[in-house]
């Protein structure tokens, strides 16, 4: 294989790998139906959950929600804000919440109608890069740029074929 074409190829990788990162972190909160994808930027629940990690949230019946499970949530019904702790108690108001490496509870209660869903799964470090990409520079170097490479190279091949087409014989 020559190098030409492990060049596009390479940049067909990336490209398709930015472009999912960019579905993913950049636009739709939710992807494959009621699945969603919330990035971890403090340290409240170290060792489970690292800082910069995503955690993947499935919907869940909060009558169905026990001690112990990793949960999701709004602390207002208003707020664009959400939080993922472990569940520390559940009282008739709600839930009480604490972060694994805090030493004590949340202060406020989880409603019902706050919760979000419950954690089935942690994705290390892919949340530094959704940050990154919602930065300017990030957005340039990792949506602009391979875009423009591709538009470029695209319109070469164009430009190519085009010329090739010019000289053959009708």
């Amino acid at each position: 294989m020559n190098i030409k074409k492990l060049i596009k190829i390479a940049t067909l990788i990336v490209i398709a790998t930015i472009g999912v990162v960019f579905l993913v972190f950049y636009r739709p909160v939710s992807l494959w139906g009621d699945t969603h994808y919330e990035p971890v930027y403090t340290g409240s629940m170290e060792p489970a959950i690292p800082v910069g990690s995503i955690v993947v949230i499935k919907p869940a019946n909060p009558e169905t929600l026990k001690v112990g499970e990793i949960i999701c949530f709004k602390i207002e019904s208003e707020s664009s804000t959400t939080v993922t702790h472990r569940i520390f108690n559940i009282t008739d108001e709600g839930f009480i919440t604490k972060g694994d490496a805090n030493e004590d509870p949340d202060q406020w209660i989880v409603r019902e109608e706050n919760v979000i869903g419950k954690v089935i799964a942690v994705i290390p470090f892919l949340g530094y890069l959704g940050y990154f990409v919602r930065t300017p520079i990030g957005f340039i170097l990792l949506i602009i740029i391979p875009a423009s490479i591709i538009i470029i190279l695209e319109i070469r091949n164009i430009v190519k074929e085009l010329k090739k087409n010019k000289n053959k014989p009708a």
